[in-house]
């Protein structure tokens, strides 16, 4: 009886492991493709012909110094904008929670293309009202090809999502009033509790939204295409009409570069919410040992503490 039943499990075993399988098989056979293929030139075997001509040309580093930029600043302006707003609805205007959950998560419902139309159709009827006016000149700025802010925003609003749900469900699980009213009567200022308590307890969350904002802005296509700006992957794209193998090996590029960047977030996320919780299980194994007690023989709830007495016992220890 006890073989059958642990001939079954191994069987449930194995079957819950074949999605997963299947998946990484789904994701990892175009990767080895596409290595193949930069990697290795029919008979002539091994070769970096493909990165050699890549780094050789001055278009790729433009784009990519474009691309780089324009994370980089979409990263500044969504976390900047984001974190004090959040922060602000559950302090002063929790009523208002669920109205900054709809308008953020709201970019999911709408796709990039028919966002991208309305703001062109809104800078078109900017530019059309003639040579200097505000209006057009208000066009030119926003499209400028160095620094493109109609881009810039258009990324802010496509990540605002899953960079909201990250800080927001960070921010829930520490005690933000009693932080703030700490702060506020040892006399610290709104932006200084902010930047001094709030931001270190939310850092985790806080480095995993920019990483995929960076992952989500350096490897765009549609908007960028549409809206007719040289980034990294409309370069890529039109590399392949005349270097193939180079445009294979830069696609190749930017996805380790890519999942790199995501995998250490999550790593980091991880460490950031186990490093947390080691202060409070510390504390607890101090008061069991002064108490003459082993932790086998507490109870099941006394490990079970809310949130707000768990950051009041990791404070009286610090």
């Amino acid at each position: 009886m006890a073989s059958a039943i642990d001939q079954k499990t191994q069987v449930s075993k194995t079957i819950s492991w074949a999605p997963v399988i299947a998946i990484a098989v789904f994701i990892l056979a175009p990767q080895l493709g596409l290595a193949a293929y930069a990697f290795w030139k029919g008979d002539a075997g091994f070769t970096l012909e493909g990165f050699s001509s890549l780094f050789e040309s001055s278009a790729f580093f433009d784009a990519l110094i474009l691309s780089l930029s324009i994370a980089i600043v979409t990263i500044f302006v969504l976390i900047l904008v984001l974190v004090p707003a959040v922060v602000a609805v559950q302090l002063w205007a929790p009523k208002l929670q669920g109205i900054l959950n709809v308008l953020c998560t709201l970019p999911l419902v709408i796709p990039s293309i028919a966002l991208v139309a309305g703001l062109i159709s809104i800078l078109s009827t900017l530019s059309s009202q003639g040579r200097g006016t505000f209006s057009n000149s208000l066009s030119q700025a926003l499209q400028s090809d160095t620094l493109p802010i109609t881009l810039i925003g258009t990324y802010v609003v496509l990540c605002l999502p899953f960079t909201y749900r990250s800080i927001n469900a960070a921010l829930i699980s520490i005690p933000l009033r009693t932080y703030y009213e700490a702060s506020f009567s040892l006399g610290a200022g709104t932006w200084k509790t902010l930047m001094k308590i709030v931001l270190p307890n939310i850092r985790g969350s806080i480095v995993f939204s920019a990483f995929f904002t960076f992952a989500l802005s350096l490897g765009e296509y549609t908007v960028a295409a549409t809206m007719s700006y040289q980034t990294l992957p409309v370069y890529m794209a039109t590399l392949a009409n005349s270097d193939f193998r180079a445009s294979v090996a830069l696609s190749l590029l930017s996805n380790i570069i890519t999942w790199a960047l995501l995998a250490f977030a999550m790593y980091y996320s991880d460490r950031r919410v186990k490093k947390s919780s080691k202060p409070s299980q510390s504390a607890m194994d101090q008061d069991a040992e002064g108490e003459g007690l082993d932790n086998n023989q507490l109870p099941v709830s006394s490990l079970t503490v809310t949130p707000h007495e768990n950051t009041k016992e990791t404070n009286a220890h610090v």
